[in-house]
């Protein structure tokens, strides 16, 4: 038995070292051999790639400056503006395909909304409600947490010469966008982008029938107001009429705002403090957090936008006697309060807004 399996080793084909049927090295020599593998397969690709990278230029970084638009394009095709104007918050943007701008070669104004509200010119009184962003990705650079500020007062050189061009001629409602070189903290340039919304300064919205027993409210062709109370008992408590019904946010109790206002004596119809109400008057800051009770407690959820006439009794009022408040409700400041308020001060201009495209130093 042993001879014949002697026999039949001896009858099996012979394996030949390094032949097909040759035996897997093992051992250092199999662990070098799978290095030297997997070595190939990440330097080969690399290299490959290297050699691509330099036929077209420049590899990562065409990717890119594929990606930089030129600031000097028009400005459709660089990005769009989200957001409706008055609608109490600021407007984004978002770059083409999320590409960034080149820095433009001066500054650009486009008028993106026409208005159609009152045109206004230097000297005119205004609302501006500015935001600023980045033209490396889009992102809102005003400087607070709702992305805008605004600019009440008398039109001119304070909002910087740049806006005051750019705004002058246009009609209250419209929207302006304003692109110019700027500087990254890397040395960079690409574009700065400012929207200006230019707000309406009188009430706008659904004229409304005043409530029974209303004083009555008339506008002059100046735009100032004129109240009656012929006929009609004061009143003992406070009642509200809304004569103009605004589409912007509601009204809540410690909102700022931006206003016109007027308070006359219920039973004289003479002014109590000094009208705001004009189409040359610069309107006002009004706190409600310092208003008189009457209007604090009677302006919570109005919309910004509307026209209000308030009856208040003495107690709701200065304390010595009935009056009449009539409110266009403008805007929510999202700044610090003046500390101007119905029944005690006339209120000022604001400081201008950090907007782009101001050369003056701002506040």
């Amino acid at each position: 038995m042993l001879a014949e399996a002697d026999d039949a080793e001896t009858m099996q084909p012979r394996r030949t070292p390094g032949g097909p049927l040759g035996r897997m090295p093992r051992g250092p020599l199999a662990v070098a051999l799978i290095g030297i593998v997997i070595l190939a397969m990440i330097l080969v690709p690399l290299a490959v790639n290297k050699f691509i990278s330099g036929r077209n230029g420049s590899g990562a970084s065409t990717v890119a400056q594929s990606t930089v638009l030129d600031g000097n394009a028009p400005l459709s095709q660089l990005l769009t503006i989200n957001g409706r104007l008055g609608s109490g918050a600021a407007p984004s943007i978002a770059l083409t395909n999320g590409a960034s701008l080149s820095a433009p070669s001066d500054v650009l104004t486009d008028v993106v909304e026409t208005g159609q509200g009152r045109a206004v010119s230097e000297g005119s009184p205004v609302i501006l409600q500015v935001s600023q962003f980045s033209g490396i990705d889009g992102r809102n650079t005003t400087g607070n947490d709702d992305g805008y500020k605004l600019w009440q007062g008398m039109l001119g050189p304070e909002v910087g010469d740049y806006i005051n061009a750019a705004v002058s001629g246009q009609r209250e409602g419209a929207r302006v966008v304003l692109r110019e070189p700027a500087d990254e903290e890397d040395g960079s340039r690409t574009t700065k982008i400012t929207v200006v919304d230019l707000l309406p300064t009188t009430a706008t919205g659904e004229a409304r029938e005043p409530a029974t027993g209303s004083p009555t409210v008339s506008e002059g062709s100046d735009g100032s107001i004129t109240v009656s109370t012929a006929g009609l008992p004061a009143p003992t408590q406070a009642s509200t009429a809304v004569l103009i019904k605004g589409t912007g946010p509601q009204i809540s109790p410690q909102d700022k705002l931006i206003a016109r206002t007027t308070m006359v004596s219920w039973a004289t119809g003479q002014p109590l403090e000094e009208s705001t109400f004009g189409f040359q008057i610069p309107p006002k800051q009004l706190d409600m957090s310092n208003a008189l009770v009457g209007v604090s407690q009677n302006l919570v959820d109005i919309t910004v936008g509307s026209r209000v006439v308030l009856s208040l009794p003495a107690e709701q009022a200065q304390g010595t006697e009935p009056v009449v408040v009539v409110i266009d409700v403008l805007a929510r400041d999202p700044g610090k309060a003046s500390g101007a308020s119905a029944g005690q001060s006339g209120g000022s201009q604001t400081a201008p807004p950090q907007a782009s495209s101001s050369p003056r130093p701002t506040t």
